[in-house]
C-alpha cells in the first residue's frame, strides 16, 4: 500500500523543462513517497527476492547538476538554500558529503539534467563500487566516495557522514553493491 499517490513511479523520470528551457512542475520538487517493494520493484531494481515486502522511502529530485546522472550513484543535495534545496540534486557527491542520497536503481538510463527523478532516501538500495573497488563487508557502514561511489565508512571517525549499511560483502571494481539506506542526515 502506498502511503498517498506518488506523481510517477520508481524507475520513471520526468521532464523538468519545457521547450524552451524554462523549469516546470516545480511543486513537484522535494516530495517524498513511500513505496512498498513488490516483486516488479524488487526485479527492476535487481534487489534479491528477500526485499519484496520491505519500504522504500523516495524523494523527487530535480537534476541541477548540468550533466547527466546515473542510477545507483551517491548525490548531493543543495542544503544551502533550505526546504527549497531538499529538492535538488547538485551533482554526484564527492567524498564524504554528509547531505547525499542515491539515484534510483531502477531507472533503465541516465537522468537528463532539469529531469525530476526518485532519489532513495531510506531502505534497500544498491550503489556503486569505485573504479578501484573498497572492501566492503556485510554489515559494515557506507559512505561517500569521490564521484558518487561507495565507501567503507568507519562508525567512530566518520558520525555524521554515515549512509547506510552494506547487506552483502563486495570487492568488484564498478560493482553495484546492495544496501539499507538510512543516513544521519537529510
Amino acid at each position: 500500500m502506498l502511503d498517498s499517490v506518488p506523481d510517477f513511479g520508481l524507475g520513471e523520470t520526468i521532464r523538468g523543462k519545457n521547450d524552451d528551457g524554462v523549469e516546470i512542475n516545480l511543486s513537484l520538487d522535494g516530495r517524498e513517497y513511500t513505496f512498498p517493494i513488490t516483486e516488479e520493484v524488487a526485479s527492476a531494481a535487481g534487489f534479491e527476492a528477500r526485499t519484496v515486502g520491505r519500504r522504500i522511502t523516495a524523494r523527487i529530485m530535480r537534476n541541477k547538476s548540468g550533466a547527466a546522472l546515473n542510477k545507483c550513484r551517491i548525490i548531493a543535495v543543495d542544503v544551502a538554500n533550505g526546504y527549497g534545496g531538499l529538492g535538488h540534486a547538485t551533482g554526484e557527491a564527492a567524498a564524504n558529503t554528509r547531505y547525499a542520497l542515491v539515484v534510483d536503481p531502477s531507472l533503465s538510463g541516465t537522468v537528463a539534467d532539469g529531469d525530476l527523478f526518485y532519489a532513495i532516501v531510506k531502505g534497500p538500495a544498491k550503489v556503486q563500487q569505485k573504479a578501484a573497488a573498497a572492501t566492503l563487508i556485510a554489515g559494515s557502514p557506507i559512505k561517500c566516495a569521490a564521484s558518487g561511489r561507495v565507501d567503507l565508512a568507519v562508525a567512530g571517525t566518520d558520525g555524521g557522514r554515515i549512509l547506510g549499511t552494506c547487506l552483502k560483502a563486495n570487492n568488484t571494481n564498478d560493482a553495484f553493491v546492495e544496501v539499507d539506506l538510512a543516513p544521519d542526515a537529510v
